[in-house]
C-alpha cells in the first residue's frame, strides 16, 4: 500500500533540486511505503537529467513530463492526478524535509485518520537553518475542525499556515471537496490551503519542525518582489482574490469570522497591483495596463468584493496608468 505521495512539481532548479530529493530519501519507511512525484513543467534546464539520475535508483520514483509550461498549481494538479498515496504532501524543488520524518507524521495522519496535519517549519538562509519568526510558530493541538482551527489560530497566523507544503492532505478528502490548485504561478497555494483547511473535519497541528523552506533570491515570490512580470501580477492580483472571495462567501453564514478573514486576504492581495506596477519595468507595465483593462468586466466580481475608494483607485489606474 502507498501510504504517502510526495509531489515535487520542477522547472529551473537544477542548482537545487538533487537536495530536495536527497532529503525525501532520508527517510524511516521502506520506499515501497511512498512514492515521489516529479513534474517536469518543461523545465529548460538540467533539473530533468539530474531527476532521471535518481529514478535509476529509485523505483518509487515517478517522472511526469509537460510538453509546455503549464506554471506551477497545473504541475500540482498533474502529480495528483497520477498520485496513489492515502495522503499527499506538496514538496517544492528548491526545499528539502527533514530525515527520518515520515514514520511520524503518517502515524500522526492515520492514527487520527486526519484530512490534514498542520506542521512546523524551519527556513534556510545561504544553506544555514535559521528559526522561523515567533509569528509563525503554531502550537501542537489536538484533533478538531478545520473551522474550529482557524478560529482558534488561523485568524491570527493566516500568513503562517498558507504555503502549502506546510500541510500534510488525505487525498480522498481533497477528492471529494473538489480542492485543486489555481493553474497560476503566484500565490497558487493560498487559497487551495485555506479551502481545504476551512472543510476539514479532522485536523490536528503538530509544533514540529518537519518542513525546511529555502530563501531563495530566484523563486517566483523574490523575483515578483524585485521585478514583477505582468501576468504573475495579475494573477496574484486577479485570479487568486477571486477564488479567495468564492472560499469566502461560502462560510458567510457558517462562519462570518473566518469569512470576513479570508476576505481580507483577498483584499490585500489585490492591493498589491499597485506595488507590482512600480517595479515593473515599462514594457511589463504597459503589458499589465493591458491585460487590467482587456479584463476590466471580467474583474467586477473582484471588484463588488472591495470597497468603493478601492474601486474607484483601481478604475484610475487602468484609465491612466
Amino acid at each position: 500500500m502507498i501510504r504517502l505521495s510526495i509531489i515535487i512539481p520542477f522547472y529551473n532548479v537544477e542548482q537545487y533540486i538533487a537536495q530536495c530529493l536527497d532529503s525525501v530519501y532520508k527517510q524511516d519507511i521502506p520506499e515501497t511505503e511512498y512514492e515521489v512525484i516529479c513534474v517536469n513543467d518543461a523545465s529548460p534546464d538540467k533539473s530533468r537529467e539530474i531527476v532521471l539520475e535518481y529514478q535509476k535508483k529509485h523505483s518509487n520514483l515517478v517522472l511526469v513530463e509537460h510538453d509546455v509550461n503549464k506554471k506551477l498549481g497545473a504541475a500540482r494538479n498533474t502529480g495528483r492526478s497520477v498520485a496513489r498515496g492515502t495522503y499527499i504532501w506538496n514538496v517544492d524543488s528548491d526545499d528539502m524535509i527533514a530525515p527520518n520524518c515520515l514514520s511520524e507524521v503518517l502515524d500522526i495522519c492515520e492514527k487520527g485518520t486526519l484530512d490534514v496535519l498542520v506542521f512546523g517549519h524551519q527556513n534556510v538562509v545561504n544553506d544555514a537553518v535559521v528559526k522561523p519568526d515567533e509569528r509563525d510558530v503554531i502550537p501542537a493541538t489536538l484533533r478538531m475542525s478545520g473551522i474550529e482551527f482557524m478560529r482558534q489560530y488561523g485568524i491570527s497566523h493566516l500568513y503562517a499556515i498558507s504555503p502549502v507544503w506546510r500541510q500534510i492532505f488525505r487525498k480522498e478528502f481533497l477528492d471529494k471537496k473538489g480542492i485543486y490548485s489555481l493553474p497560476v504561478n503566484m500565490s497558487e497555494d493560498v487559497p487551495y490551503t485555506y479551502n481545504a483547511l476551512v472543510h476539514a473535519q479532522k485536523l490536528q497541528v503538530s509544533d514540529k519542525p518537519y518542513y525546511f523552506y529555502r530563501c531563495n533570491s530566484q523563486s517566483i515570490g523574490e523575483q515578483m518582489l524585485q521585478s514583477p512580470s505582468a501576468i504573475n501580477a495579475y494573477e496574484s492580483c486577479f485570479v487568486v482574490p477571486r477564488e479567495l472571495f468564492r472560499i469566502a462567501d461560502e462560510l458567510r453564514a457558517e462562519a462570518p469570522d473566518v469569512c470576513k478573514a479570508i476576505q481580507q486576504v483577498g483584499t490585500w492581495c489585490f492591493q498589491l497591483y499597485g506595488k507590482y506596477a512600480e517595479r515593473m519595468t515599462k514594457e511589463q507595465h504597459d503589458s499589465f495596463l493591458s491585460i487590467c483593462r482587456r479584463k476590466l468586466l471580467h474583474n467586477v466580481d473582484v471588484l463588488f468584493h472591495l470597497g468603493h475608494k478601492k474601486r474607484k483607485a483601481y478604475i484610475k489606474f487602468v484609465v491612466f496608468g
